[in-house]
């Protein structure tokens, strides 16, 4: 292949057909409607999100994801009316609402797929060694600190083992030790 379509810069989908440019305006302006229209909608929905009302402690009032507090409810028997216990969000269907309308928006925007402005490159082998050591001595240098505070006896959390780590469920290995000053001169 190509140097060009390697990078991504022409792929089998740039092939040209003709098309009248009377549909292809229409195309275009029926493209731009609708990413309008979707942009009205994200904005107006964020807009009904930020005017809910929550309960002290709803997890829904930070996260978009996180339901609302309901209300409970109890029922003495068959027949009797239900009581409420606890009250819920004041806005809690008002919500859900906003966020079903939020959630179709941002599906239904149309996706944003323009060809690359400049061409990608790949870095070379000498940027990735350098990173790479700059990883290394990143993490010796995390190490010695967590060293100097466990001497200092404060409790040091243990970084989380790699996937795939041939010592995971083995005890942390010692901090690695950096050669002193007078050997690296």
């Amino acid at each position: 292949m190509e140097a060009a379509k390697l990078m991504g810069y022409e792929t089998p989908g740039d092939q040209k057909v003709p098309v009248s440019v009377r549909d292809w305006n229409a195309q275009k302006l029926a493209l731009w409607h609708s990413r309008g229209l979707a942009e009205i909608a994200i904005r107006e929905a964020l807009g009904i999100l930020s005017g809910c009302k929550h309960r002290d402690g709803c997890p829904g009032a930070e996260s978009e994801t996180e339901p609302c507090f309901s209300p409970t409810y109890s029922k003495a028997g068959e027949n009797s009316e239900s009581e409420v216990l606890t009250e819920g969000c004041p806005d809690r269907e008002q919500r859900i609402s906003a966020l079903v309308i939020l959630n179709a928006a941002r599906q239904l925007a149309p996706a944003d797929a323009r060809k690359p402005a400049e061409p990608y490159f790949a870095p070379s082998r000498e940027y990735y060694s350098d990173v790479m050591a700059a990883l290394g001595a990143t993490e010796i240098e995390n190490e010695m600190l967590r060293a100097l505070l466990r001497d200092a006896g404060i409790a040091v959390p243990e970084p989380m083992a790699k996937s795939g780590n041939s010592n995971e469920g083995s005890a942390p290995s010692e901090p690695a030790q950096l050669a002193p000053a007078e050997e690296t001169k």
